[in-house]
């Protein structure tokens, strides 16, 4: 891979993940952390591809690939549950009981973090396949899709840690539900839609794009930036 597919790979996830670190405007987050969120969240790509290639024989056998029930089931149980779960977990790992984690907005940029370095290696594969092409398509579409599915993860998971400290469990609990269910019907969808290959689902997609960037880069809604994200987590 020359230097510039090199670069194509990786720059647009480093750019969507400065961008979210720009927003936390209470405590940057220590660079030792944020590197450590990344590197885990690239690794979490070998298991999640294990799991599919395991989800895809169980499909395979029991459905008819190419079907609508199988395009279904693989985008939403297959690969979306899949990947998602796999950054839940190293998020988890790495910072549910970290001293740093002490605003909900935190949350946010923890999980993009750790999607980020998901996509960039995701992104590197692709890309060494599919070249220029492939890389220009992908910086529009799957980078900003796994930061947006990371987003949308922080804001479960921030509320979740923050209800650990009102001594709310039954919220703590469906909240870190919501942190692996809300990403993946999202991620679902996104590749459902590919999947398909039909021209009516690609129209969505576009749409449903869309309907994301919109919310990701221009609505910002208070768990972004103000509001609930302000909250101290710990005293």
């Amino acid at each position: 891979m020359d230097d510039t597919l090199l670069n194509l790979a990786i720059v647009p996830g480093l750019g969507f993940l400065y961008y979210i670190y720009t927003l936390d405007k209470i405590e940057k987050e220590p660079p030792e952390l944020l590197i450590k969120l990344f590197l885990f969240g690239a690794i979490c790509c070998f298991p999640a591809v294990v799991a599919e290639v395991a989800a895809g024989g169980i499909l395979t056998a029991m459905l008819e690939e190419g079907s609508v029930e199988y395009v279904f089931l693989e985008a939403f149980l297959g690969v979306a549950l899949m990947e998602e779960g796999c950054k839940l977990f190293a998020l988890k790992r790495l910072t549910w009981t970290n001293p740093h984690f002490n605003y909900r907005f935190d949350a946010i940029v923890y999980a993009v973090c750790v999607s980020m370095g998901f996509a960039v290696l995701e992104n590197i594969f692709y890309v060494l396949d599919g070249g220029l092409e492939t890389a220009v398509g992908r910086a529009f579409t799957s980078i900003p899709g796994h930061g947006i599915f990371g987003i949308f993860m922080g804001i479960y998971y921030g509320q979740a840690k923050e209800y650990l400290h009102r001594m709310n469990r039954t919220v703590k609990d469906r909240s870190l539900k919501l942190a692996l269910i809300v990403p993946t019907l999202l991620h679902g969808f996104y590749d459902f839609c590919l999947l398909t290959e039909d021209d009516v689902m690609i129209g969505v997609f576009l749409v449903f794009l869309v309907g994301l960037y919109i919310h990701a880069f221009f609505d910002r809604p208070p768990h972004v930036q103000g509001g609930p994200s302000n909250i101290l987590l710990m005293d």
